[in-house]
């Protein structure tokens, strides 16, 4: 229990970083340099979640941070 516990509150604040990168990014106008810097902590944040043992949701959150970039390419 206090393993699965963990993991949530890893996730959860790795959501939280990954949605403060994001509306920096997005405030700040969002240029290229933001957006790959933005796109590459969604895929850190991702590779945790897995290397954590995390399954599907991992790729459902990367989806929605990288929506939360505002950045298209």
């Amino acid at each position: 229990m206090l393993r699965l516990t963990t993991r949530r509150l890893s996730i959860g604040a790795a959501f939280c970083f990954g949605l403060a990168m994001s509306l920096s990014a997005f405030s700040s106008g969002g240029t290229p340099e933001e957006c790959a810097r933005c796109w590459d902590d969604c895929i850190a944040i991702f590779e945790q979640c897995r290397a954590e043992g995390g399954g599907t949701e991992c790729f459902r959150e990367r989806l929605a941070c990288v929506n939360r970039c505002g950045c298209r390419g």
